[in-house]
């Protein structure tokens, strides 16, 4: 398909920071295989702030499922919006039903995504979800997408993403007003929306933030979403000293902006973690229930700790013992010893 003239490109992009972050390199192949081509991404709020600033989006279309694109009425709402731009090509990263769904409705006449989900015949050019493709890390999984198309599939794939002057600059206010802008900096993320099999015990996050703290005359910064103000009060009343806990109090362009100026950050697997990563953020990320070698961190400054147990990965939200055994084996003198080797 390389060879049509396209003009206008809908990208239906994953709803979850994490998996958002990850279909960053297809979107930048995408925009090398056509580059004269306007890119918009659909996708739900939660994940907007990923697309922002980057130059291959050249607009984004909030999907508000829960509002004014609720139900039918809503989706025909949503149908009417994406037709007035009369894109020539949707290409859908989301696997739902719904996804092929709207780009059908809404007339897109080119439309290629994975044939699965009971919407093969929702599109013009169903991509097989073979058992190869999905053995592969995640970031491939999108790629093979543009690789259909006739687009190119990095050797070794990176997400990127980018900050605005303006974003840096009130993040080095922010740092001035709280003292902290000649400090070195520790971060970490101990919440994960996936489910507590992949949330490493608060305490140990406290006692990595604090014996790292003692030992480079740092200060600690608490990130999480408000779904993580319980678990990061936890890790803030077991820190002792100067430190921040910034739970529920930024926005996630204003966390990426305060990210990167961290020395180290230390987080589970989830969404800030592949943030970290794609900033180039030096980070540590505790592993548990899931498979880093299908959703791991890809970056220059990346280190994955993990602790292969008879059940894992089990890819469950809860565990099936009641014992996390998988993260419980990992010590904090293991992880903190990863954070220091990042300072070098």
């Amino acid at each position: 398909m390389a060879e049509v003239s396209l003009e206008r490109i809908l990208v239906r992009a994953p709803n979850w920071i994490g998996d958002a972050v990850l279909c960053l390199p297809a979107l930048e192949s995408l925009k090398a295989l056509y580059p004269s081509a306007l890119i918009t991404v659909l996708t739900k709020g939660r994940a907007v702030a990923v697309f922002r600033h980057n130059p291959a989006v050249a607009d984004i279309i909030e999907y508000e499922d829960r509002s004014r694109h609720s139900g039918i009425k809503g989706r025909l709402v949503l149908s009417g919006e994406i037709r007035e731009r009369r894109f020539d090509l949707a290409v859908l990263f989301q696997n739902a039903f719904d996804a092929a769904f709207i780009a059908y409705i809404s007339r897109i006449p080119r439309r290629v995504g994975y044939a699965r989900d009971l919407r093969t015949k929702l599109l013009t050019m169903p991509v097989p979800a073979t058992r190869e493709i999905k053995s592969l890390h995640q970031v491939y999984y999108y790629l093979n997408i543009i690789k259909a198309l006739g687009g190119e599939v990095p050797a070794a794939p990176v997400p990127r993403i980018y900050l605005a002057d303006e974003e840096l600059s009130w993040a080095e206010e922010f740092l001035k007003k709280n003292g902290l802008d000649k400090r070195v900096l520790i971060g970490a993320s101990p919440g994960a929306s996936y489910g507590p099999a992949k949330r490493w015990m608060p305490e140990h996050f406290a006692k990595v933030l604090k014996d790292f703290s003692f030992r480079h005359d740092a200060v600690p910064i608490i990130f999480g979403g408000v779904e993580d103000a319980e678990v990061c009060k936890t890790v803030s009343d077991l820190v002792p000293g100067k430190h921040l806990n910034l739970a529920g109090t930024v926005d996630l362009r204003q966390f990426m902006a305060i990210l990167s100026h961290l020395k180290v950050f230390i987080t589970n697997d989830s969404g800030p973690m592949h943030i970290g990563a794609a900033l180039g953020v030096p980070t540590v990320a505790v592993f548990g229930s899931t498979d880093p070698a299908l959703t791991g961190p890809l970056g220059p400054r990346v280190s994955v700790v993990i602790k292969k147990v008879d059940c894992s990965p089990c890819f469950e939200r809860e565990c099936l013992y009641n014992d996390f055994r998988c993260l419980a084996s990992i010590k904090p003198e293991e992880v903190l010893a990863e954070a220091e080797s990042m300072l070098s």
